[in-house]
Parts: C-alpha cells; structure tokens; sequence
C-alpha cells in the first residue's frame, strides 16, 4: 500500500514545479529584434525582394548597414522609412486635383 501526501502539500509541490518551470520559459525568451536582413525586411513591411532592390535603384529604400557580408536594417530604421512612405503617399493623395 503506497502513502499518498495530503492535498495541500501536492498542491504546494505542484505550485512550486511550476513556479521553477516559469522562471526557465521566462529565461528562454528570445533577445529584442535590432534589425532585419534583406528578406526578413520585406517579409514584414510585405514587399518582394526585387521591389526591395528597384526601391534601392530609386534611392527609395531604407538604409542598411554592412555587418561583414550581410546588409542589416535597424528597427529604427525600418520604422522610419514606414512613416516616411505613409507620409509620402499622403501627400500623393492630397496632391491630386479635385474634380
């Protein structure tokens, strides 16, 4: 015949396992997103990566920086060209004659 503890005390070994297994998913949280490469850019923002570059041609695209062989976007950066093109696509539509 096996003892069995008492609820209170199961509960309160369960809480904390539980508590221990928190703090272990909270520590393996992935680190802050500083930047995009190329492709992860225009995944977010919902372009192709030759609209990227045609962009690029026209002076039109947002800045990167060289980190060895890759071309990183900063957040900041991608941010802002967002609101620069928001803004700039405005000013298309309010430009445009009245009939």
């Amino acid at each position: 015949m096996t003892k069995t503890r008492p609820t209170a005390e199961l509960e309160e070994a369960q809480a904390k396992h539980q508590s221990r297994l928190d703090e272990r998913v909270a520590a393996a949280v992935a680190p802050p997103l500083l930047g995009y490469s190329i492709q992860e850019f225009c995944t977010a923002v919902g372009i192709s990566l030759s609209f990227f570059y045609e962009l690029k041609q026209a002076g039109l695209a947002p800045r990167a920086m060289k980190l060895g062989t890759r071309r990183i976007i900063s957040v900041e950066e991608a941010q802002k060209w967002c609101r620069e093109r928001t803004e700039a696509s405005g000013k298309v539509v309010r430009e445009a004659p009245q009939p």
